[in-house]
């Protein structure tokens, strides 16, 4: 079982983990979509991600090692009402949409620029908790 599936098995986000484990957000996704060796990791980081998961590090690493590159992320089975949220989301939202359809890692970047707006506009109080962790559970970097 990879990084990805660890963190989906548990229910959890890729940012839920990083400020569980104090391992920063960009190293997660690096790691959860492949575009970083797990073996280049220091081992204090696979350390803090194999003890906030609960799992053994070796398991965690052997797991990794042949982490193929994924795409689709899109979880068609989280509902969100569109019609409220702030247009900027939206039009993110339309962007990650059309990353997502294309195959393009793009939407990684897009998925993490969703999460700071989510957050940003939660504490504003454009939208409500229930509607950012659906944004983010609906459109996962991992």
């Amino acid at each position: 079982m990879n990084l990805s599936a660890y963190i989906k098995q548990q229910g959890i986000s890729v940012y839920s983990l990083s400020k569980k484990s104090a391992v920063p957000y960009t190293t997660l996704c690096s790691i959860c979509n492949g575009t970083a060796d797990v073996m280049e990791c220091r081992v204090n980081t696979l350390v803090k991600i194999a003890d906030s998961l609960g799992v053994n590090l070796l398991d965690l690493i052997n797991s990794s090692l042949a982490l193929p590159q994924k795409y689709n992320f899109i979880n068609d089975e989280i509902r969100i009402e569109f019609t409220d949220l702030p247009k900027a989301l939206k039009n993110t939202i339309k962007e990650l949409e059309e990353y997502d359809r294309n195959n393009d890692t793009m939407f990684y970047e897009c998925a993490d620029m969703l999460y700071m707006m989510a957050d940003r506009f939660l504490k504003d109080g454009a939208i409500d908790s229930e509607t950012r962790d659906k944004l983010i559970m609906k459109y996962p970097i991992a």
